[in-house]
């Protein structure tokens, strides 16, 4: 029995969708619940897979923006499936399936090329070279007619293209002529180039507009982490092993929960010649899992408990780490918070995440000496820098805001 490989709806207003690539070409097998195909909203980067254990039969190519509930592709159970679909869905003999890497049994590309430099063997020739092999000459200014391949039928592969990169390069020929000025030391060479396509274009678009568009000014100061980490010590130590452990993270979002409550215009938006006041508060928590920043919700912060919030953190960086955060989960924030302690940063000017109108950056928590009751201590203290939309929010309601926030930091008891 056919089964359909369709687009998944993965947020209330979703669309449509990229096709980035196939994992594998027609006629392979692939087994249930293998990743067969890789999308990638505005948003995020989902992972499809197979329903069942069948034969890949790919009907939309790899690059084209894809509907909702679009089929892009088949499950064949068995050879004579294959060849039905084949029939009643050809696909265009042009049609490259890209992939992310080389495989045995990989379809050929076909694609006719012919060679320009008149000494290659294969000048007038059809060369045949997988995608990922075409994607390295094309980086590395090799001709592909002077490359003789291994794979099968003489196809040019990966291994040819390493083969051709670490042969030694050939002596110019003498000439009579003075040698020209050497230009590689002051010419520019790219070493790589990325598309800013994907989750990169939205956080390249977003950046502009939130400059473009926001008078943005930032606020610093700094909080005593004493009691948050006396209060967060407490709580872990009597958590049994099995629970959810209470992070920094996670007490910070209740306080900034709070502290928007108590201060609602920084909880608030542009929209047009309004400005709208949001009666939820969605904190968003800006994280990097390598694969691009994206900045999951904690829904109603104000409303949960500190243990909650730290349950429902843990599963959505588990979710970012395997492609799995769904659009809901990354959409409709009213205000973000950016850690950058891990990476030794104290203060920074971070920018707001449009079209939010404030962020919370956060810096490391480091011992220093401090001031206190005219006498000299040593203190963890934690580095504090609010930026927000100047336009809305006046400079005295934005500290009084961020005063607030370092009160319930420096006394978490004022959060229960």
């Amino acid at each position: 029995m056919v089964t359909e490989i369709t687009i998944p709806k993965l947020g209330l207003t979703m669309e449509e969708a990229k096709l980035v690539k196939w994992s594998f070409d027609t006629g392979r097998t692939v087994a249930a619940k293998q990743m067969v195909a890789l999308i990638e909203t505005d948003k995020v980067s989902f992972e499809i897979v197979s329903p069942v254990k069948g034969l890949v039969y790919p009907v939309v190519p790899a690059g084209t923006t894809v509907l909702v509930a679009q089929i892009i592709g088949y499950i064949a159970a068995d050879e004579a499936e294959l060849a039905i679909l084949q029939k009643e869905h050809p696909v265009d003999a042009g049609v490259i399936v890209e992939h992310s890497e080389d495989k045995p049994g990989d379809k050929l590309d076909k694609t006719a090329s012919t060679a320009t430099d008149t000494s290659g063997s294969k000048v007038g020739e059809r060369i045949i070279a997988s995608p990922l092999a075409r994607r390295m000459a094309k980086t590395h200014d090799l001709d592909l007619a002077k490359i003789s391949g291994t794979g099968p039928g003489g196809r040019i592969v990966e291994a040819d293209i390493q083969q051709a990169l670490s042969a030694p390069a050939q002596e110019p020929a003498p000439t009579s002529k003075a040698p020209a000025m050497e230009e590689s030391e002051f010419a520019l060479t790219v070493a790589e180039e990325i598309p800013i396509q994907g989750i990169r274009k939205v956080i390249f678009q977003n950046m502009h507009l939130s400059l473009n568009t926001q008078a943005q000014l930032t606020l610093q100061t700094e909080a005593s982490a004493k009691g948050m980490q006396d209060f967060r010590n407490r709580i872990n130590k009597i958590l049994d092993s099995d629970k959810t452990k209470i992070s920094y993270n996670a007490i910070i979002i209740k306080a900034v929960a709070l502290a928007l409550r108590q201060h609602p215009k920084v909880n608030s938006s542009v929209d047009g010649e309004m400005i709208k006041v949001w009666k939820q508060i969605h904190v968003g928590a800006a994280m990097d899992v390598g694969k691009g920043l994206i900045v999951p919700k904690i829904r109603n912060a104000d409303t949960k408990s500190i243990m909650t919030i730290a349950k429902e953190m843990d599963q959505l960086v588990d979710k970012a780490k395997q492609n799995a955060l769904s659009l809901d989960e990354l959409q409709s924030g009213t205000f973000t918070i950016t850690n950058l302690g891990a990476w030794g940063i104290d203060h920074f000017t971070p920018i707001v995440n449009f079209p939010e109108s404030a962020i919370l950056g956060l810096g490391r928590i480091v011992e220093k000496p401090w001031v206190k009751n005219s006498e000299v201590v040593v203190e963890p203290r934690i580095a504090l820098s609010l930026t927000f939309d100047h336009r809305i929010i006046d400079g005295a309601p934005g500290a009084m805001f961020l005063k607030t926030l370092t009160r319930m930091i420096e006394e978490p008891l004022l959060m229960l």
